[in-house]
């Protein structure tokens, strides 16, 4: 009885749009709004959503830190489920709380923006700065279309 109250459980949950903790969704709902001129107040905010591939809803929540008018998010060297839909379409979706932006990601190349990058991450969730997965990971920053 236990086993099928789960998958019922586990059914209902992936019948949801929405992503929940972490459990990918599909198309997130919210009013869509211009992108916010400073994105710093993302620092009271543990986690974002993100919808990737429009044609396709798939959305997560994930980690993110603003640094000024800049949104960036980051995964480890070898890349994700999302990393591939960006590279096919780099639109995405983000809410934070009930507004959703459209922006487009931008991969982060620069050195000195990574670092920055890796820095604020460091900050805001506490990694250890000599093995910060940041640093050498693929870092991306949503940028207002």
């Amino acid at each position: 009885m236990r086993t099928v109250l789960f998958l019922m459980a586990i059914l209902s949950l992936s019948a949801c749009s929405e992503p929940l903790a972490m459990i990918p969704g599909g198309a997130l709902s919210g009013e869509v709004s211009a992108a916010p001129a400073d994105w710093s107040a993302l620092a009271d905010i543990e986690t974002i959503q993100v919808e990737f591939r429009p044609s396709d809803p798939y959305s997560i929540n994930i980690w993110g830190v603003g640094i000024g008018p800049d949104l960036y998010v980051a995964t480890d060297a070898d890349g994700t489920r999302w990393t591939d839909m960006l590279a096919a379409d780099p639109s995405v979706r983000v809410r934070v709380g009930a507004k959703l932006q459209a922006l487009r990601a931008v991969a982060v190349e620069d050195p000195a923006e990574r670092a920055k990058v890796a820095d604020a991450y460091t900050s805001k969730y506490d990694l250890d700065a000599g093995d910060n997965w940041v640093a050498a990971g693929r870092i991306y920053r949503f940028d207002p279309h």
